[in-house]
């Protein structure tokens, strides 16, 4: 620490004061000194961090407890670590666990580093938080001011991450009779399954490479920020919660369904809610929500009614818009038989071949989500102003199919979870401690709390800013007598 201090009095300061010199004889301005301050000082917090660290490695080295648990094998092994400050260098020593004979560098268990950790979660969590709203380049850029983390070793930290937050029941549970649910889900491209090389073709010979990622929306009421009566409203949720993720099969399908089951039960009095509507395009896998969230109803959501409707009347061209509006009106009274009579009217003026299969293919997609469409009349209580669509842009495609882009469907299924986890609120820093602790809990052993106790006793006496103050001199002065003598010095000239 001492010497990461004295270098910069005696170097970085003397190149300081150059450039505050050069700034009075006009060659440098402003920025050019900030430039060097901001420069000279990361790097004196990487040296001084570095030093710390080997100092707290020869602490444990001539640790009691140390000497009695853990033999030296090797000193002054090299580390990197790549921080919120910049790049770190340090040396640290290698033990062998007297009874296992197992090697470990206590300086990073200490620090609860991993084995072959080449990043600190205060880095690794600027590289996630960029990386979830733009790409991995520009989140391997975020990791600090002076370096930058590869694509590779920022895709590996996606992979790699836990996204697993403890959700505590509430001490009060909200008392609503109706809780509404959206859900979607998102086409994303997919670059490869497992490894490069493993998509396959379908019998027209064109590569099987979209991965479904899937959304549900949890949420309270829908307001209008600007006011109910505004004529641009700006809808948003009220108590809103995001869960997203690759899950294929039933078996998984049921498992990201039961997700949703035990936040709702933690947060809501089951006993008072009445009904949760869920709200979607009719898949399979939405309807099965039905099955896991008790009292839950499925309804048809509304953009996907009106994206089959319009394709009904698209070549009706002058009549499209009153057709359309008897359509409307049929559904919002949920009117089958009218329905009926409406297509037969389409069909009849509608010449064979693609647009009437189409037409075709609407109604019969309407009839077989009748239940989800009538319930939107028999019971008006609901709040049907959520789109789902919107929900899926605004979590998923913004990120991951917006932008001609590849995945894996491992990487896809991390950053939809990612997304879920920041549009939530969360911060990713405190996902990645929570982990860190997690793991530390897990790998418990008395020895090393007996020598992290030993070490807070011994780093108590450190005191470094007395010690300074004794060794470095002058670091008690406050003159900046330097600074009025270049400023007489270029007056003079």
């Amino acid at each position: 620490m001492y010497q990461s201090i004295l270098q910069f009095i005696e170097n970085d300061i003397k190149e300081v004061e150059k450039v505050m010199g050069m700034i009075l004889t006009g060659e440098k301005d402003a920025d050019d000194l900030s430039h060097e301050v901001v420069t000279r000082l990361n790097t004196l917090a990487c040296r001084w961090i570095s030093e710390m660290y080997e100092k707290l490695d020869e602490t444990i080295r001539e640790s009691l407890v140390r000497k009695q648990h853990w033999t030296i094998e090797q000193r002054n092994e090299p580390k990197e670590l790549l921080d919120i400050a910049g790049m770190l260098h340090f040396n640290r020593t290698g033990f062998a666990d007297k009874r296992t004979g197992k090697y470990i560098y206590l300086l990073d268990m200490i620090l609860g580093l991993e084995s072959h950790q080449r990043i600190t979660l205060g880095a690794a969590a600027k590289v996630l938080e960029e990386t979830i709203l733009s790409s991995y380049a520009k989140g391997g850029k975020a990791a600090s001011p002076t370096e930058v983390a590869s694509k590779q070793a920022v895709k590996e930290l996606v992979h790699g991450t836990v996204i697993e937050y403890p959700n505590p029941e509430s001490a009060e549970k909200k008392k609503l009779k109706n809780l509404h649910i959206v859900a979607d889900e998102d086409h994303v491209a997919a670059q490869f399954w497992k490894k490069k090389g493993d998509l396959v073709e379908n019998s027209a010979g064109n590569k099987i490479n979209t991965i479904i990622s899937k959304v549900v929306v949890v949420y309270e009421d829908v307001i209008n920020e600007f006011g109910e009566q505004s004529k641009n409203p700006r809808y948003r949720l009220v108590g809103k919660k995001t869960f997203s993720g690759v899950y294929k099969g039933e078996a998984e399908n049921i498992k990201f369904w039961e997700q949703v089951r035990d936040y709702i039960e933690k947060n809501y009095d089951t006993e008072i809610l009445e009904r949760v509507y869920i709200a979607g395009d009719g898949g399979a896998w939405i309807k099965a929500g039905t099955q896991v969230i008790e009292n839950s109803r499925f309804v048809l959501d509304k953009f996907h009614m009106m994206k089959y409707i319009n394709t009904s009347v698209t070549h009706l061209l002058d009549s499209a818009d009153d057709v359309k509006s008897e359509i409307w009106k049929s559904v919002n009274k949920a009117d089958k038989k009218g329905l009926k009579d409406i297509y037969k009217r389409i069909l009849e003026i509608t010449e064979p071949g693609n647009k009437y299969e189409e037409v075709e293919g609407a109604l019969r997609y309407l009839l077989n989500q009748w239940d989800g469409i009538k319930i939107r009349v028999e019971e008006p209580g609901g709040c049907w102003k959520c789109c789902a669509e919107g929900q899926v842009s605004h979590v998923l495609s913004d990120r991951m199919s917006s932008r001609p882009m590849g995945w894996s469907e491992w990487g896809c299924h991390q950053m939809s979870q990612l997304r879920a986890y920041h549009w939530n609120g969360g911060k990713v820093i405190d996902l990645l401690k929570y982990q860190k602790k997690k793991k530390r809990q897990e790998k418990h052993i008395q020895e090393q709390e007996e020598l992290i106790k030993e070490l807070r006793k011994k780093q108590s006496g450190w005191n470094y800013a007395e010690q300074m103050q004794g060794i470095i001199p002058g670091l008690e002065q406050h003159s900046m007598r330097w600074l009025k003598d270049l400023v007489h010095q270029a007056l003079d000239a």
